[in-house]
């Protein structure tokens, strides 16, 4: 999932070079039959995956263990300043990511929700006429 939006990221860039990549994710379903630990691992490779393929926004969203991973797996692999966020709530990730300023995307971004909550997965809305 993490390449596609890489890819498209990349088209983006082709035709306008200030687009951005964003990845907006909380809690993503695991594989059957996988402990929470396991879990809290996978979670831990998407962060570290999301620097690795040049994502230049990560915003991790909740306050489970496997959300805190996501975003210490960015941190530990590279990310720095302030590409990669933690939020615990949507609705604090609601108010990030509408207010003016280097959180908020703009109609050039290539923007990527992930999450098993439907709650975080909604704050696509937030650029569906933009």
């Amino acid at each position: 999932m993490l390449r596609d939006l890489a890819e498209a990221g990349a088209v983006a860039r082709a035709a306008d070079d200030t687009s951005r990549t964003w990845v907006i994710i909380g809690e993503v379903a695991v594989g059957a039959g996988l402990s929470e630990n396991d879990g809290v691992v996978e979670h831990d490779r998407l962060g570290r995956q999301a620097v690795r393929l040049a994502v230049d926004k990560t915003l991790c969203v909740g306050g489970s263990r496997s959300v805190r991973a996501l975003h210490q797996g960015a941190i530990m692999e590279g990310s720095w300043g302030d590409e990669a966020r933690l939020v615990a709530s949507t609705a604090e990730a609601r108010e990030l990511l509408s207010e003016p300023g280097d959180w908020c995307p703009e109609s050039a971004d290539v923007v990527f929700v992930a999450a098993a909550s439907p709650e975080i997965a909604a704050l696509a809305e937030l650029w569906r006429d933009g």
